[in-house]
């Protein structure tokens, strides 16, 4: 499985931080880059966030971050 190579300012030399950047980026199933969608939301000051795979359909992450 091939992944696309992307670039960060911290560094990434370690197995374990490059497994959790690929395990965050990509799809764990077929290892396709995720798709993510970010909708804001004034009213409440929160940004929703949602990773889903478009090759397997599948929606691996939602998180709803609060503004400060």
């Amino acid at each position: 499985m091939e992944y696309s190579k992307i670039n960060y300012f911290e560094k990434a030399d370690s197995l374990k931080h490059r497994e959790f950047i690929i395990s965050q980026n990509n799809c764990i199933l077929c290892g396709t880059v995720l798709e993510l969608k970010h909708i804001a939301d004034c009213g409440t000051g929160e940004i929703k966030e949602e990773a889903f795979c478009p090759h397997c359909e599948v929606k691996t992450r939602a998180k709803t971050h609060v503004l400060n």
